[in-house]
């Protein structure tokens, strides 16, 4: 198990500090035979069923990135991420429609969705590292680096408006879910949605707006999937309906968990920030644009994330009254976590 997290780890840096297109995706299918390896570890029914699912859309989006590649090197003479970034995005249009073809199944937007969901049969530790906080980030990295490639681009409207898309429908199936590990695989799904429609865009403004949303996102859900796990391996259960009156039961676990609830959408924490610049972005694209089609995508971009996160808002505030409701029946139950699980917990919040 440890070696499979040092592998990831080791194929993520490679990916983020990679230039050459042909090593970023060497790295990068070697996150996704990690993550496959991972989801399927417990060896059940529905464990092996998920993790040839996410095998196969991921390898459905490397194919596009090879494709991709060699689209790039044949006709334009380019193999690095640099060089591409500096082209003409009118003459760069198929390469760079396949790597965001491979940078969308990589972050689960959909409609590839469904094995990101499915990986929550993995082990939680698993969870909280590959998909939550860095796996499924190197596809929004990578539509981030080409973003301005795609400014003003019909690739990149398209982008944008699936990355609306499934920040909207995704904060709503959210409510839907009973499972701390599903919702936060919800809420990590519509967080990427955002992050892909800022990407899309690509003005100054919403890459601004979206490497912030990465760098909150990822600490915040982190925390949150490993105190779900941890209150997991105390209550044995992670379903938020048996979280009624957790402050009493297991008060430091709690505020951990508050922690990294009120990361998520409270001020003055910085996804709330993010959300706002991603907000006044849209509206800015939207004003100072030209053409009809811009107008048209910043308005649908403006109604996603102010719907997307009125329901996010109902469904954090759900779950942090939950845990904080106070019964008088509940006593203090012993704590058996370890000192290093605090460590890394208190660390994170």
């Amino acid at each position: 198990f440890f070696s499979l997290m040092y592998v990831f780890l080791g194929a993520m840096f490679g990916l983020v500090l990679s230039n050459s297109l042909i090593w970023m995706y060497f790295f990068w299918e070697i996150t996704s035979v990690v993550s496959f390896l991972l989801i399927g570890y417990t060896r059940t029914e529905e464990a092996i069923h998920n993790c040839f699912r996410a095998l196969w859309m991921n390898l459905l989006g490397g194919c596009g990135f090879a494709v991709g590649i060699v689209w790039a090197g044949i006709k334009y003479n380019i193999t690095d991420l640099q060089s591409l970034i500096l082209c003409d995005g009118n003459m760069v249009v198929v390469p760079v429609i396949l790597l965001s073809f491979a940078a969308l199944t990589k972050s689960a937007q959909l409609p590839f969705s469904k094995w990101l969901l499915g990986a929550m049969v993995a082990p939680t530790p698993s969870s909280a590292l590959l998909h939550s906080a860095t796996m499924v980030k190197a596809g929004v990295y990578l539509l981030i680096r080409i973003a301005p490639v795609m400014s003003g681009e019909f690739s990149g409207y398209m982008v944008g408006l699936i990355g609306g898309l499934t920040f909207l429908a995704m904060s709503m199936l959210a409510i839907t879910a009973y499972d701390g590990k599903k919702v936060s695989a919800y809420l990590t799904l519509s967080n990427l949605g955002l992050i892909t429609a800022c990407a899309g865009v690509g003005t100054e403004e919403t890459v601004w707006a979206a490497i912030f949303l990465v760098i909150f996102h990822a600490i915040s859900k982190s925390l949150l999937f490993q105190t779900v796990g941890s209150i997991e391996h105390q209550t044995g259960s992670r379903d938020i309906e048996t979280m009624h009156g957790l402050v009493r039961r297991y008060p430091y676990l709690t505020w951990t968990l508050v922690v990294g609830i009120a990361g998520m959408f409270l001020a003055p924490f910085g996804m709330l920030v993010s959300k706002w610049a991603a907000l006044k972005a849209f509206v800015d694209t939207g004003l100072h644009s030209g053409s009809t089609l811009e107008i048209i995508v910043s308005t649908l971009l403006v109604l996603c994330i102010c719907f997307g996160s009125a329901t996010t808002l109902f469904y954090w505030s759900k779950w942090l009254a939950t845990i904080l409701s106070s019964n008088p029946a509940d006593k203090r139950h012993k704590n058996t976590i370890t000192a290093n699980q605090w460590t890394s917990l208190f660390t994170h919040a």
